[in-house]
This record gives structure tokens, C-alpha cells and sequence, in this order.
């Protein structure tokens, strides 16, 4: 019984010590944050049914962030966006790099859509937003 436990023993400290996630990449993303959206390019209209490409513009501050994709607040045909930014652990220059995505979206109802892209926060610490009002045709 004593030599199965030491056996079982001596397998998990080996398979524990064999197993890293660390992959040799020194600049391991550390946190995700938001960045502030500098402009949109979006339709007069929306056609229903279809899927609409947005481009948003956007700026990295500095060679540490990467885009990660954007957050997508939804509330009725409402829609807060916020683009993240995954940001690794490394040597950063403090460089400003404008960007565009884009932002791929499904009119799926009729009516109107709001749209609200995160901008930064202003004095008071409140987020502040570029809003559009885009309306559904068939």
C-alpha cells in the first residue's frame, strides 16, 4: 500500500512539474482596457435582415496595447460599444497608432437603432459617447 502511494506520489509531482502555461512569451497580457472611439462611419439607414459593416477609428497609446475586440452593451435596440484593448506586460513605448476595425452588425428589428461608442470620461469621471440614431427600412 505504502509503495502505491508513493507511486501515485512521484506521477502527480512529475506531471505538476512538467506543466507550464507559460509559453516563453515574456509579454503575457496583464489586463484588457478600454479605449476611447474617435469616430464612426455608420449608414443613413439600415437595411432589415441584412449585416452592416462599421468602421470605428480608434487610438493605442502605447506598443503594449493589442485590439481585442469590442464590448457590445445591449438594451432593446440600444447599443453601447466600448473597444478593448488587451495589454501585455513588456517594454511599451508611449506612442499614439490610430486604428480602425470594424464593427460587423445585424439589423435584426425594425424601427430605429441608438447607437452610443464610449469616448473617454469627462471631468466629473462620467463616460461620454458619440450617440446615433439610425433608422430600420425593410
Amino acid at each position: 500500500m505504502r509503495l502505491k502511494f508513493i507511486m501515485i506520489l512521484a506521477l502527480a509531482i512529475i506531471t505538476l512539474n512538467s506543466c507550464s502555461i507559460d509559453d516563453g512569451n515574456s509579454n503575457a497580457i496583464i489586463n484588457y482596457e478600454a479605449l476611447a472611439v474617435e469616430s464612426v462611419e455608420l449608414p443613413q439607414a439600415f437595411t432589415f435582415g441584412d449585416v452592416h459593416v462599421i468602421p470605428v477609428t480608434f487610438d493605442f497609446t502605447n506598443s503594449c496595447q493589442n485590439f481585442a475586440g469590442f464590448e457590445v452593451d445591449s438594451n432593446l435596440n440600444e447599443r453601447v460599444i466600448t473597444v478593448v484593448a488587451s495589454v501585455s506586460n513588456g517594454n511599451c513605448l508611449d506612442e499614439v497608432v490610430r486604428t480602425e476595425q470594424n464593427l460587423r452588425f445585424l439589423a435584426a428589428s425594425n424601427g430605429t437603432y441608438v447607437f452610443k461608442f464610449f469616448t473617454g470620461f469627462d471631468v466629473n469621471n462620467q463616460p461620454t459617447y458619440l450617440e446615433y440614431t439610425i433608422p430600420v427600412e425593410e
